[in-house]
């Protein structure tokens, strides 16, 4: 029997397939982050002063790797605790995960790039837009399954919806602030990554 396209759209589909596949998209990109490393050893060999100066030379990279693991456990986290509260899902939130996903992809690539050339506006500004887009549909996709409780529980209390709201706002509000910083000077605007830790202790302990 042809289901018509209208209803196909509407139909409730399980969502341990999206998480499985977001579980592995993360752990693979969580991977390439630290493979993105690349040591030069000098000619003359292995010697004290080559390596103080290799680990002088990689500490911008180091700390960009820092920065990008914790948003990716940041994204990750969210995406986690979303699924704790959505119990359906549809083609309308398939499609949210797989672009979702296309920018989480891109992470190592950008990191990499602004631990090379962090000193260069533009570098940074692809890494921290794409910090941006990627909070910006993690806040959708949480819109999208709590709008008038389409994909959640009709129970669920909302403080809840409102707390995971807000909580999908603080790395766009970040990654807003890291762009404006970037215009005054390119390595002030990634610092402001490091803070996000913090934040998410502050807001925990403020609930």
């Amino acid at each position: 029997m042809k289901i018509p396209r209208l209803q196909m759209l509407k139909l409730e589909l399980k969502t341990s397939r999206i998480e499985a596949l977001t579980d592995g998209v993360f752990a693979i990109a969580m991977t390439i982050l630290v493979l993105s490393f690349e040591i030069d050893v000098p000619k003359d060999g292995p010697n004290i002063e080559a390596l103080n100066d290799v680990l002088f030379n990689l500490f911008p990279e180091f700390l960009h790797y820092v920065e990008s693991f914790f948003l990716l456990s940041a994204f990750w986290i969210a995406h986690h605790q979303h699924f704790n509260f959505i119990h359906k899902s549809d083609r309308g939130l398939l499609y949210i995960n797989i672009v979702a996903l296309l920018f989480i992809c891109l992470i190592p690539f950008t990191t990499s790039l602004v631990g090379d050339y962090g000193d260069f506006l533009p570098a940074v500004l692809i890494f921290e837009g794409n910090m941006l887009i990627v909070g910006m549909i993690f806040f959708y996709h949480w819109e999208y399954a709590s709008r008038n409780n389409r994909l959640i529980d009709k129970e669920l209390d909302p403080i809840i919806v409102k707390i995971n709201r807000q909580n999908s706002l603080v790395i766009p509000v970040i990654s807003v602030a890291a762009i404006l910083l970037s215009f005054i000077h390119p390595r002030w605007g990634t610092t402001v990554y490091l803070s996000l830790p913090i934040l998410y202790l502050f807001l925990r302990r403020d609930r």
